[in-house]
């Protein structure tokens, strides 16, 4: 493994989109943290954002040589999801994909949210809400960003953009446990996803 080099794990939204950092020289969280986008009417000017602050990771993490993003179209509902909703964030997925390449000359890999969830010790048990499992399970794993996570403004609860930071961190942890050598590289058979876990937009 090249000497500083780090992960860079993304799950992109056009609400807010979550990113993090994985060290694998020490094989540890390096840094995690949330583009929020909410308050721009524009895709264009989400998207510019978003391009701004990976040009900043870029110039303070000058040594990423892995790029993974949740692949969103999994877990839209056939049948049911919006086609907008859905065109939309495909879209604006696929254009950070590409940017992330223009920024970093590196081409994106693309993870499965359930085979990630496995990879990176993050399986959601049958019959239970994924989402906050997901957040508890990555505070065990990574206590030390607990306090960091965003709260709601109205009440003692964490914010939605605390997911995607979560979400992000899943990631980052799967494409290490793909890169590094000493982690099990067992070939995952892909289930279903939960209907709770789906994005159902009507």
């Amino acid at each position: 493994m090249q000497k500083d080099s780090y992960i860079l794990g993304l799950d992109v939204s056009t609400f807010c989109t979550g990113f993090s950092i994985w060290d694998l020289e020490k094989d540890e969280l390096s840094k995690s943290g949330f583009i929020p986008l909410k308050n721009f009417n524009s895709w264009l000017d989400k998207v510019d954002e978003v391009c701004y602050i990976l040009e900043d990771i870029k110039k303070n993490t000058n040594k990423i040589t892995y790029i993974a993003i949740e692949d969103i179209l999994q877990k839209f509902i056939a049948g049911k999801s919006n086609i907008k909703t859905i065109i939309t964030l495909a879209g604006f997925n696929y254009v950070i994909q590409r940017k992330c390449y223009e920024i970093y000359n590196i081409t994106p890999v693309l993870y499965n949210v359930l085979r990630a969830r496995n990879l990176a010790d993050c399986s959601v048990p049958r019959g239970v809400k994924s989402k906050n499992f997901i957040l508890r399970r990555v505070a065990e794993l990574h206590p030390e960003i607990k306090s960091e996570l965003p709260l709601m403004k109205t009440k003692p609860e964490f914010a939605r953009e605390a997911f995607d930071i979560a979400d992000a961190i899943v990631v980052s942890r799967a494409a290490a446990a793909t890169l590094l050598p000493d982690r099990p590289k067992e070939i995952i058979k892909e289930e279903p996803i939960p209907e709770e876990d789906l994005l159902d937009f009507d």
